[in-house]
């Protein structure tokens, strides 16, 4: 066998190890808001801008993880985040209140000068895990009226129902999201 021979096999050998390791890790991403979002609120939203949405780290690591006791996380084989799950929370949590209010005038916050908010959405999610039979979401948000200085505060919790597999357990994780985000425009609605 000639040294390139040799070579391009150990390339092929190489890339099919790269390739069959691959296909084992599954990827996945909360549910987008849905393009059927109806208009809830009536009334005009002036300039609102959201925070980047704080999480607990087992949510920053990329993996889908699980709770099996009240002190030990463990995260699922092979099952990803497809994008960081900060920037994608708030992504959605900004669609949902554009369609909601029927406004665009919803940005990601801090921004340039140029444009200003009337509003700020603070959000912290403190828990956000299955754990036995359900998908736990504890929070907490402020939303500050830039000019008056006005507040209002609140504590959100809830649980929604899962199976074990990953799969049901980020269809409860939609769920549960979007029961955030709905308490959340309702305290959007108070401004």
């Amino acid at each position: 066998m000639t040294i390139k021979k040799r070579y391009y096999s150990i390339f092929l050998a190489g890339l099919m190890l790269t390739l069959s390791g691959c296909g084992s890790s599954r990827y996945f991403m909360l549910a987008e808001p849905s393009t059927t979002i109806a208009k809830v609120y009536s009334h005009k939203l002036p300039v609102v801008g959201v925070e980047k949405i704080s999480l607990p780290e087992y949510m920053k690591q990329g993996k889908v993880a699980k709770q099996i006791s009240s002190t030990q996380i463990e995260y699922l084989d092979n099952d990803n985040w497809l994008e960081d799950m900060e920037q994608s929370l708030t992504k959605q949590l900004i669609v949902t209140i554009q369609k909601s209010f029927n406004t665009p005038k919803v940005y990601a916050y801090p921004w340039g000068l140029s444009k200003q908010a009337s509003l700020k959405v603070q959000v912290r999610i403190n828990k956000f895990i299955a754990q036995g039979a359900y998908v736990y979401l504890d929070a907490n948000y402020e939303i500050t009226h830039m000019d008056s200085g006005r507040k209002y505060s609140k504590l959100f919790s809830t649980k929604v129902e899962t199976k074990e597999d990953t799969k049901s357990i980020v269809s409860s994780m939609n769920i549960a999201f979007s029961k955030l985000s709905k308490n959340i425009m309702g305290g959007l609605s108070r401004f």
